[in-house]
């Protein structure tokens, strides 16, 4: 005897096969099946069971089917506007809007905090000989050039020592033109004899063997050739001074890299890391991120609306935060995908974000949000493409809480 359970796992299992079958399929089901089961649950199914048969569909029409089911799924139009629900709010990417601090090189994670500056800009240094820092909380505000941590550097500091001292000897080397007139010198001498002994041959003919002539003349080209070469000597070693400047540079850049910068105004999102762990080249530290602008991404069915149909057009987003009213905010439409996903164009959408009274942005990334494109109003234009932003930096109605958290 089947239970009342098991006739309804094998009912629905019959349900889900005939749905995906790509050709006619026989399934049994009931309008009066619950209330069959109720008033006589050992009932003969042929009592309370009629065929119904299932059209046939394609893979392709029952793939798009769930496919609808997704992003883009319930467009509508109201008030000659198109509204979408479900779309997702998101950090725009490449605008200075998220940046993700990793380590540049293996090695110790030596400092990890906000660095202290004085009144005249220089660094905050302790009793014990090290830089005072604020601990990095997840919500601690920071600004673009704020030192935020260190790697460790030592080696690197010993070859810049080493490149300094290098470039004091190359210098030394370029400033040196002794060569140069110890050369013209001999050269002098290497000439007055030769004409004196050429000068001896003409008026007194044999006095100097033409071996010993010939020996002179040549002694004197080897040293003009001398000349020639202490000068390009002497510009080999200014070439090096040159040289040895850059691998001082390269070592301040390497030392610099090891610093752990903010690229951005924003806060601190999230701490990977911890002060003390060794670090690997590329693993991720710090991500900072800023809230005063998002993008929204959604998506409209592509056998209804164009690109052009949307493009930089005003949305007015609607955001609903539990215990509270919606909100709506503006933004502009400023791109539209030209390639058709599942039968969507996607779309993306910048807006002003704004903060509630309690100090806490509107819009958060992840959320889902309604958008309303303004299909029957002029496209914005293009020097109001972005949006109007609130500073990075948190008002002071902003209550401690919301700026300050825990590793």
């Amino acid at each position: 005897m089947k239970t009342r359970f098991e006739r309804k796992t094998r009912l629905t299992v019959a349900a889900v096969l005939a749905l995906t079958a790509a050709s006619s399929v026989a399934v049994w089901a009931n309008d009066d099946l619950e209330r069959a089961l109720m008033e006589n649950p050992n009932a003969p199914t042929t009592e309370w069971t009629k065929p119904l048969t299932i059209s046939p569909k394609s893979n392709a029409e029952l793939f798009a089917s769930a496919a609808n089911v997704g992003a883009g799924s319930g467009v509508f139009e109201k008030d000659g506007r198109v509204v979408v629900p479900n779309a997702t709010v998101v950090i725009p990417k490449g605008e200075g809007y998220e940046a993700l601090i990793s380590a540049n090189g293996q090695g110790l994670l030596v400092e990890l905090g906000l660095c202290e500056f004085d009144e005249n800009g220089a660094p905050v240094v302790g009793e014990d000989g090290t830089t005072k820092r604020r601990p990095l909380l997840r919500g601690l505000q920071v600004r673009k050039g704020d030192v935020l941590g260190k790697q460790k550097d030592a080696e690197l500091v010993e070859q810049k020592i080493v490149a300094e001292q290098e470039l004091l000897v190359a210098e030394k080397e370029a400033a040196k033109e002794l060569e140069v007139e110890v050369a013209v010198a001999a050269a002098q001498v290497a000439q007055a004899s030769y004409k004196r002994a050429d000068s001896l041959n003409k008026t007194m003919p044999g006095s100097v063997s033409p071996e010993e002539t010939q020996e002179k003349y040549y002694e004197y080209v080897r040293s003009m050739k001398a000349i020639d070469k202490a000068k390009f000597d002497l510009e080999v070693n200014q070439e090096k001074v040159k040289v040895a400047k850059a691998r001082v540079n390269a070592a301040d850049v390497a030392i610099e890299d090891r610093k752990l910068i903010s690229p951005i105004d924003g806060i601190v999102d999230d701490v990977m890391k911890n002060e003390g762990e060794w670090l690997r080249e590329g693993d991720e530290i710090l991500k900072i991120v800023r809230y005063d602008k998002v993008q929204i991404n959604a998506a409209i069915p592509a056998d209804r609306y164009a690109p052009e149909t949307i493009a930089d057009k005003k949305v007015i987003v609607e955001v609903k935060r539990p215990g509270g009213q919606p909100q709506k905010l503006e933004g502009k439409v400023v791109y539209v995908r030209q390639t058709v996903e599942s039968g969507h164009y996607y779309f993306y959408a910048d807006v002003a974000n704004q903060k509630n009274a309690a100090g806490y942005w509107l819009l958060n990334p992840g959320a889902l949000v309604t958008v309303e494109i303004c299909v029957d109003e002029p496209a914005v234009s293009a020097n109001a493409s972005a949006p109007t932003a609130a500073p990075a930096s948190a008002p002071a109605s902003v209550p401690e809480s919301s700026l300050t958290g825990s590793l």
